[in-house]
């Protein structure tokens, strides 16, 4: 985001201190307990939210070099991702086009990728470039299937998507701009090609994904669940809400934000004086922190409505040089993770828990909470869904 909307964006927020209020939605909003409980609709979210969208994989640097590749079975679908020779990154379905092994594992560099299985080789644009026994024991084979099966990517603001299902005719270039909804501008401005990968978590959880993504969505928790651990840094019950389309960006103003009534505006610095959300419809969180990037991509687990699994990836400004920038890059990979695993995720397990107990057949999301509302009515019109409250939603329905 430019300066000036920088700018805007404080002011909005010292207007909100003084008010004592924060962003608002024109009224409650009623989800049904179904959203995370019902095994039809979870596999409606696989098909259409997992399937058949752009998903957010990583930044450019991720892939750093021709070679260097990740592999990816979050969505359900086995995905090789790898730059290749000409510099440019591709990404294909990770089967062998003989029996289906998968031809690569975990990460790494690799000039090509062989299967383990029966030794199809693959180079890092896909092509079948070995086939042992090919003369004899598969003439023509080669013609009929060249290579691996493209999937649809787009590399755009030093952010990588893939959709997980080939396109119709195989095209491999995904113009992401329609599905960004005019944030692209936004993720421009955080000049992510310049940011260098630190570390990576995996996090298994024991409830629904998208009580994973809800915690990013509201502050009103911040005074009581976090009363020990963040409460001394971001003002509670206090954001401002900015959709773009499914997506949208929500800002939480640090405690040190009322330091800015003395400081002249040509110094006041939106990182350093809040924390940025960006919520990528319909799993990714990407949060600019004041010195790092954290990125946070949630899924379903094994078609369970009550299963989850977390990626938490953190980037920094340049390369680690000595122990102790190792040390103080750790330090805020462990404060976050301990935050949303040990406090956050500790709410959702038992939140989970009573959807279970029939207790009651919905959840209400207040004023305070526009971005919750925001992003369940999203996922229903992605589904087909009608956006209504839920005391009329199970009517429909």
């Amino acid at each position: 985001m430019d300066r000036a909307g920088q700018i805007a964006l404080l002011k909005t927020l010292l207007n909100y201190v003084d008010a004592k209020t924060t962003a608002t939605a024109d009224a409650p909003w009623r989800n049904d307990v179904t959203a995370y409980t019902c095994p039809e609709r979870h596999a409606r979210e696989e098909e259409i939210l997992f399937r058949k969208r752009p998903l957010v994989t990583g930044l450019s640097c991720d892939w750093p070099q021709p070679g260097a590749y990740r592999t990816d079975d979050f969505a359900g679908v086995p995905i090789l991702t790898v730059r290749g020779r000409d510099g440019k990154l591709r990404a294909f379905l990770n089967v062998c086009r003989h029996r289906g092994a998968k031809v690569a594992q975990g990460s790494g560099s690799a000039a090509a990728f062989t299967c383990p299985y029966h030794g199809w080789t693959y180079g890092s644009d896909g092509m079948l470039r070995g086939l042992p026994e090919e003369a004899v024991a598969f003439p023509g084979v080669r013609a009929e299937r060249p290579g691996l099966i493209p999937l649809p990517l787009a590399e755009k603001y030093g952010m990588v998507w893939v959709v997980p299902t080939p396109a119709p005719n195989r095209a491999a270039d995904l113009d992401i701009e329609p599905w960004l909804d005019g944030l692209g501008p936004d993720l421009a401005s955080w000049n992510l090609d310049t940011y260098h990968f630190h570390d990576r978590r995996v996090h298994h959880e024991e409830m629904n994904w998208k009580l994973l993504v809800d915690t990013f969505h509201e502050g009103y928790h911040f005074g009581f669940l976090h009363k020990d651990s963040l409460s001394g840094i971001l003002l509670p019950n206090v954001s401002e809400f900015t959709p773009f389309g499914p997506n949208f960006r929500i800002v939480y103003p640090r405690t040190k934000l009322d330091r800015l009534r003395t400081t002249p505006e040509s110094e006041w610095d939106l990182m350093w004086n809040s924390t940025i959300i960006y919520s990528m419809f319909a799993n990714t969180i990407f949060s600019p922190q004041g010195d790092h990037m954290e990125i946070y991509r949630m899924f379903p687990v094994d078609g369970r409505t009550d299963r989850a699994v977390m990626e938490a990836s953190f980037y920094i400004p340049k390369p680690v040089a000595s122990a102790d920038e190792k040390r103080h890059w750790d330090a805020n990979v462990e404060l976050a993770m301990k935050v949303i695993t040990t406090e956050d995720f500790a709410a959702g397990r038992t939140t989970q828990i009573g959807f279970g107990s029939g207790a009651q057949s919905h959840v209400v999301y207040g004023r305070n909470e526009p971005a919750l509302a925001h992003y369940h009515k999203s996922i229903r019109r992605a589904l087909g869904l009608a956006v209504e409250d839920a005391a009329v939603q199970t009517a429909a329905e």
